[in-house]
Formats: C-alpha cells, structure tokens, sequence
C-alpha cells in the first residue's frame, strides 16, 4: 500500500508543471544547439550524425552551469531541509543513516530532471542521420565542436554515452552528499544556502576565468566527460577524482555520529598536512598539464620540470613559489609538529633519561632523516603517477634537459636530502638560541629572498642549491660538497650551542 502511495507521488511530481517548463527549456536550447550543428557541417562541408546533438547537449557546459547546477542546488537544499527532522533521525537512529535517506530522496526529486535530458538529447536526433560511429564532424576541430577530444579516448560514440551518464551520477550523488554532511555538522540553514551561492558563483568564475591548466580546481570540469578529457588529457582522472572523494566522504560518514569536538581535535593536528599534499597536487598536476600538451614529453620530464626550482641566472615565479611551497612548506610543517615539541617539551627528565643533550638530539632527528628519504621518494611517486594520468611517455628518458637522467636523480635525491637536513638543522639552531618557534618562520622568510635572482651568483649560500635548474651550471657533485660542508658547519654549531647549554 505504502509503496503504491510513493508510487503515485512519484509519477505526479514527474509530470508536474515545474517539469514541463524544464523540458521546454531543454527543447528550445537543443534546438539552437542543432542549427548550429548544422551551419558548421555545411560550412566545412562534412557529414553529421545524431551523436552530435545527443552528445552537445550533455555536456555543454553554458547549459550545465546557468541551468544544471542551479536546479541540482535547488533540489539538494531543498531535499536536505525537508527531510532533516528529528523524528525521522530517531527511526533511522544515525546521522549517517540519515545522509543516506537523505540521497535517496533527493535522487527522486532530481531523476525527471536526468530523465529529462536524456530524453531531450535523443528526441533531438529526429531528422538527423543515424551511425553508431562517430561523424566526421566530430572529428573536426572546431571552436564550436565540444566533443572533438572525445573522439581520442572513445571508440564509440554509445560510450563516450554511457560514460556521461555515469560521471552525471557520481558527481550528483558527491554534491549531495557533501551539502548533507555539512548541514549535520552545521545545522545551520543559513549557513547551506551561503555556501550554495559560494558554490555558484565559484562555478561561474571557474568556468569562465580560470585557465586550462588550472581548470581541475573548477567543479564544472566533473560535470562533463568532455571538460573532464579537455582538461585532464584523459576520461580516468574525472572519475578517479570523485571516487577518491566519495570514498573520504563515505568513511567520514563512519564516524559522523562520535563526539565531534573529540574527533575534530584528533584530526587538528592532520590539517596542515592534508592542504599541503593537496598544493604540491595541484602545483604538479599543472606542470603535467602544460608539458603533455607535446607528444614527446615523457613522466620524467614531468617529475624533473616539477621541482625545477629557480637560480641567481634562471629565475621564473611560478618554480619560484611551487619550490616554496615544496621545500619550505615540509620545513614549515617540521617546523610546527616536531620542533617546536621538541625543545618545548625538553627538561630535566629528558636530558636525565637520554643522559646526554646529544643523544636526545638524535633520537628525533633519525625519524626527521627518515621522514626525509620518505618525503622525497613520495614526491617522485607522486609527479610519477600524476604525469602518467595526464597521458606523458612511460619511456626512461628526459627530453626537457641534457643532463644524464641518472643524474638528474642523484641530484634530487641525494642533494635534495642534504639540502632539506640543513634547513632543519638551522631552522633547530635559531629555535634553540630563542626558544621562540616563530624565529624558525621568520628564518624561512629569509631563505627566500637569498634565492631572488642576483642574490646567489656564485652558488654558495646552501639555499635552494637542490633544485634541478642549477644542474643547468653545475655539477650535481659539486652542489653535493658544497652541501656536505655547510651540513658539517651546522653540526659542529649545534655541538657547540650543547656544550654551552651544559655548562650553563
């Protein structure tokens, strides 16, 4: 009975007014959309086919932006704010059981809309000709034709399809879990529909200002299959995107009910690591960008081109603050969850258990050379794995610089080690002398401005020496001495700053 009732609901809601003006909105822009498809094919003087109005049409992102997102907004808040009653979280008995609920019911008031679509985009094939393959239109480069990179990566149009559908799916499912989750935590309705016109908003600016390489960060680019190919390189990566983040919200979701100030302290602390990891992604993930738009280009290059850094002759922004952000951005973080700990927490039970301020020092300081060699094997994995999503050459072989590629590594990873230990070391010995953490800050600012151009001419201040430009003008054995003895300095201080502290 119950489900004849819901049965009933559901049919009136899909056959409502609010419906037909959507799909008579629809019907008026696909028709626009196959005037043009049809001027351009006369113009070129090439044949069409009903995939490419069917195809257009789901992934226009002018239509998906000003009519798609704004309705799945609205019907997301609306679903949230109807169904969120405590009577309700009682029957289910958790708020994840109630997110859940919550995806069910907005999925039935958002399907006519992708019923809809759908329909529209095949009724509009009417009158065009029918192939299962693609047209030699959308084979064509043209500023009009949208699906032409689809055309690479799919063998069938019905594909290319089908893997619409699924992206709509997904990325509808993620919006809607993620507003859910952030009303349980907030409860706050004014607080929804500000971040839904953030959200908008950021959209539109997104998708109208930002440039290819950075158009990942626009949402829109996970709306479209096509966007998704354009920006990426590659149909995976869209997908690989949004299950990663559905599989963070889903085990999220396990915990949702604990103690929330309890929880949130116990990840406070991971915050910092996670924006971290999530700028060295983003700064990565735009080089693999740029530099795959060439054939030749292989993974190496994109790793090499990554952590290029800059010199006192080879100066550019953009390696300039990505450098910073890598390099500076470890130290800072070493910096504020273990230094500081460290000599903050030293007293006498410490210099007492460890018997010497020697001992104590390197205690910590074998796990910081540890996390070290793991950090740096974690960033060439990592601009490894993000330049084969981007479509580079597996090949083991650089293209961008002459240096041997095996110098290349033993310049990153053994001049990259030793550059990073002296950073610790001396950011150690300024918190030491201060006992103030924010001198230790203070030191990194420094450090920038020595590598500003004209300030290391000659390659001796040991800042920023492991970046892979200055193999451009040096040796990477030479940049290794130099190292070595600045390394050995800094020890010899660092035992001198304890002979004093125990004479003290």
């Amino acid at each position: 009975m119950k489900q004849g009732i819901f049965r009933m609901k559901y049919l009136e809601d899909v056959i409502s007014v609010k419906w037909l003006v959507v799909g008579v909105i629809f019907y008026f822009y696909s028709v626009m959309l196959k005037n043009e498809i049809v001027k351009v094919a006369y113009e070129k003087k090439v044949y069409f086919n009903n995939w490419d109005i069917t195809l257009r049409l789901l992934n226009d992102m002018y239509l998906i932006v000003y009519f798609i997102i704004p309705i799945v907004l609205f019907f997301s808040i609306r679903s949230i704010f109807m169904n969120f009653d405590y009577q309700i979280l009682i029957r289910l008995g958790s708020f994840k059981k109630w997110v859940y609920n919550s995806l069910k019911h907005f999925w039935m008031r958002i399907s006519p809309l992708l019923i809809l679509w759908v329909f529209v985009s095949l009724f509009m094939t009417i009158g065009f000709p029918y192939s299962w393959d693609w047209s030699q239109l959308s084979k064509t480069k043209h500023f009009t034709n949208t699906i032409y990179e689809l055309v690479k990566f799919f063998g069938t149009p019905i594909s290319a399809f089908a893997a619409q559908l699924i992206l709509l799916m997904l990325i509808f499912s993620l919006l809607h879990i993620v507003f859910a989750t952030v009303y349980v935590l907030t409860k706050s309705k004014y607080f929804m529909l500000f971040i839904s016109v953030i959200f908008f908003l950021g959209n539109i600016m997104g998708f109208k200002l930002l440039p290819r390489e950075v158009a990942f960060l626009s949402p829109t680019t996970f709306f479209s299959i096509a966007k998704g190919v354009n920006t990426f390189g590659s149909p995976i990566l869209s997908y690989v995107v949004i299950i990663v983040v559905l599989i963070f919200l889903i085990l999220f979701l396990q915990v949702l009910d604990v103690n929330k100030t309890a929880y949130i302290q116990s990840i406070k602390s991971y915050i910092p690591i996670v924006i971290y990891f999530f700028l060295c992604i983003v700064g990565i993930s735009a080089t693999a960008r740029s530099l795959t738009k060439s054939a030749d280009v292989t993974i190496w290059d994109v790793w090499a081109m990554s952590f290029i850094g800059v010199s006192a002759q080879r100066f550019a922004y953009i390696p300039f603050f990505f450098y910073l952000i890598v390099f500076f951005g470890f130290i800072y973080l070493v910096q504020l969850l273990f230094l500081s700990n460290e000599i903050e927490q030293l007293g006498y039970y410490k210099i007492i258990r460890f018997r010497s301020l020697n001992k104590w020092f390197w205690s910590w300081m074998r796990e910081l050379l540890t996390i070290t060699i793991f950090f740096l094997f974690v960033l060439m994995g990592l601009s490894l794995a993000l330049a084969v999503c981007f479509g580079a050459n597996t090949d083991f072989y650089m293209t961008i610089l002459s240096n041997p590629l095996y110098e290349v590594i033993y310049h990153f990873f053994i001049n990259g080690f030793l550059q990073i230990v002296f950073y610790i070391i001396l950011i150690f010995i300024v918190s030491w002398i201060s006992k103030e953490s924010i001198y230790g800050v203070l030191l990194v600012s420094l450090f920038t401005i020595l590598m500003l151009p004209g300030v290391n001419v000659v390659g001796i201040i040991p800042v920023g020496l492991n970046g892979i430009v200055y193999l451009a003008d040096y040796s990477p054995y030479h940049l290794t001495f130099i190292l070595i003895i600045m390394n050995t300095i800094a020890f010899l201080v660092v035992n001198y700053l304890f002979k004093q502290s125990l004479k003290i």
